[in-house]
């Protein structure tokens, strides 16, 4: 096991690219598995404090977020893993979603980063607007794991549309450009496995297993 681990990390340093799509599958199959096993245990412990409703724009801004990362997951995990690359249409769709990530990861940003302070206590304690009539005012707003989820979204989000950027402008050779793909692969995979972990928290929350 040590020797496969050890020859994975290998093959990463030298060879990222080759070595994207076997990544790919297996960090979602990770993610799932760890997934269930957290459902399971929540199901388990039973229901938790109610925590505050979302205003129909916050909702909005949210969905709108996740669909563009659904976007761009799909077109590139799907590209990578039956032609070794992007283009077409999945290249087409992957630029859309890219704009509409960039205007929504802005918005999100500014609507939830106070509430999302890993400071635990009451630096996250809600808003009168955002509370209902039967939940505490002392409840935080997020739970923890969904604040992490949050800023490896934030973080990944704007490496991702970093790199892109940056390799826009005439600054870089060949051998830099290949690397900003690389690290513009990796973080949006972050990104895409924060997504599906924040998503999944926001659910449990709802269901007032969280």
């Amino acid at each position: 096991m040590t020797l496969t681990i050890a020859n994975l990390i290998e093959d990463l340093g030298t060879s990222p690219a080759a070595m994207y799509p076997k990544v790919i599958i297996a960090t979602l199959i990770a993610t799932v598995a760890v997934i269930l096993v957290h459902l399971f245990i929540s199901l388990a412990r039973g229901h938790r404090p109610q925590r505050p409703r979302w205003h129909i724009i916050t909702r909005l801004i949210y969905l709108g977020a996740i669909a563009s990362v659904v976007i761009l997951g799909v077109t590139s995990f799907v590209a990578v893993l039956r032609h070794g690359a992007m283009h077409g249409w999945f290249l087409f769709l992957h630029l859309f979603g890219a704009g509409a990530f960039v205007v929504f990861l802005f918005l999100v940003a500014v609507m939830w980063a106070v509430p999302n302070q890993l400071c635990g206590g009451t630096c996250a304690a809600t808003s009168d607007d955002d509370l209902d009539d039967d939940a505490s005012p002392r409840a935080p707003r997020f739970h923890c794991l969904t604040k992490i989820a949050f800023w490896l979204i934030l973080l990944s989000g704007v490496v991702t549309a970093g790199t892109m950027l940056i390799s826009m402008l005439p600054l870089l050779g060949t051998q830099g450009l290949n690397q900003m793909i690389n690290v513009h692969r990796y973080a949006g995979l972050v990104l895409v496995i924060a997504t599906i972990v924040h998503l999944y928290t926001i659910v449990l929350t709802k269901m007032r297993r969280l």
